[in-house]
């Protein structure tokens, strides 16, 4: 057994993180507080979260600030007299460990969190939840089961899930029509996938759906996107298309003939440079297409995401598109902007590979990745 050990971090989440690390999956919460400590040179203080915690293996046999709940005090007595007074003190201790070990509660933090769900907001927070929404998320758990079903972990689960699954607005695949054009952009940060992403979608809906689509690109100011994307052309066999100004936009997507669905490919641009998303805004103004997709990293943080969530709004972005799942280590930050974006999911591409890594978004999955209860495969 490992006596209680304490960790001091800057938030919750980096103070469990820190006991996960030393103490495994099976450590116990004994207590929690916050602290305030002096800075260097004693000019002025921070306040730190500390976390008390065990091994999980036996109540430990010093609860250090535990103690101070029920005092050991030691009067004159006889030998025998001070034995059975400490041994009686000793026994309450234990048996208040012990309880604390089996709730493991963050009370001091969490004051309305039930016990049984302190490891599930712990998990919350391991899959880069925000602590915030993670505890919106086990609220909703904890009013939504009967105490007595809180000790089942397949319904606490199922509830999480609810959750999350709750949180998540889903749009329909690419309503795309034969004989019927359809103009789809995609427009997004650079880096994040979007020339890969329509190779994706084109050669889905041509081997798939039998489609005929046809590819737009803007991204002149990278020669080598124009060339990937002139390549996935050639051997997909589908007829491409370049745009240099908005005013040419319309003459583009004529000289692709009689095709089913348009893609168009813009190019990368920083959430900070209003002018040039302004540009793309002016070339999708030309286009006037039926749906434009924000295309968005999952690797990305939460503050990048919601930067470009709201940058990318004068190019009137209906939905996302979340890449790269296959490289994030957690996706709870994609789970909060998706709460507060007011932009539907439509689909979440998983690897590099073309026509594979691209699937329909479904709510369900989504949640299980985020939960860590699904794999990208």
């Amino acid at each position: 057994m490992v006596s209680p050990k304490t960790y001091r971090a800057g938030t919750l989440k980096e103070a469990l993180a820190q006991v996960r690390r030393d103490l495994g999956g099976g450590a116990v919460i004994l207590g929690t507080r916050e602290v305030r400590r002096r800075r260097l040179f004693g000019f002025g203080s921070r306040e730190v979260v500390e976390v008390t915690a065990s091994d999980g293996s036996a109540p430990p046999e010093r609860p250090g600030k535990l103690a101070s709940a029920t005092s050991v005090i030691i009067p004159t007595a006889s030998t025998e007299a001070l034995h059975s007074q400490f041994g009686e003190r000793l026994s309450q201790l234990h048996s208040m460990v012990a309880d604390l070990s089996k709730q493991g509660r963050l009370d001091h933090l969490l004051p309305d969190l039930p016990g049984e769900l302190v490891s599930t907001y712990a998990s919350l927070l391991e899959a880069e939840v925000p602590e915030a929404l993670a505890r919106r998320l086990v609220r909703f758990v904890a009013e939504r089961l009967e105490p007595n079903e809180l000790i089942r972990p397949d319904l606490v689960r199922e509830a999480l899930c609810d959750a999350v699954e709750s949180s998540i607005p889903i749009a329909p695949p690419i309503a795309a029509v034969a004989g019927t054009r359809r103009v789809v952009a995609l427009v997004g940060p650079t880096g994040v996938g979007k020339t890969t992403t329509v190779a994706k979608l084109a050669a889905n809906f041509k081997l798939a759906h039998g489609l005929r689509p046809g590819l737009v690109t803007v991204d002149t100011y990278r020669i080598a996107a124009v060339e990937q994307l002139r390549t996935y052309a050639e051997i997909i066999d589908l007829p491409l298309a370049v745009a240099n100004e908005p005013d040419e936009m319309q003459r583009a997507i004529d000289e692709l003939g009689d095709v089913d669905l348009v893609l168009i490919d813009t190019a990368g641009r920083s959430p900070r440079d209003e002018v040039k998303i302004r540009e793309l805004s002016d070339f999708l103004a030309a286009a006037e297409p039926d749906e434009v997709h924000l295309v968005l990293s999952a690797v990305a943080g939460e503050r990048s995401l919601r930067a470009a969530v709201e940058r990318f709004a004068v190019a009137r972005a209906d939905r996302l598109i979340l890449t790269k799942l296959d490289e994030a280590d957690g996706l709870g930050g994609v789970l909060a902007v998706l709460g507060h974006a007011d932009r539907p999911v439509s689909y979440l591409t998983t690897g590099q590979a073309v026509p594979d890594d691209i699937e329909p978004a479904n709510r369900a999955r989504i949640a299980r990745l985020i939960l860590g209860h699904d794999v990208v495969s």
